[in-house]
């Protein structure tokens, strides 16, 4: 059976967003230099598409159990 997504931990996800913004740019800030280097090496939609993979899976891991 599938893995459910923790309703606690994905309110906990959202409450640390509100309270410090700074800190969720310190995190993805190494993901945007990522995105614009693949930009660069390769094209805008290779990067998209790896950029939204890679977020999916990363948000999937982190609300589930």
């Amino acid at each position: 059976m599938a893995k459910e997504i923790n309703r606690a931990r994905t309110q906990a996800v959202k409450e640390t967003f509100a309270a410090h913004p700074g800190m969720v740019l310190f995190v993805l800030a190494p993901a945007a230099i990522v995105f614009g280097l693949l930009w660069i090496i390769t094209n805008f939609w290779i990067a998209l598409i790896v950029g939204v993979v890679a977020g999916g899976a990363a948000l999937w891991k982190l609300l589930s159990d």
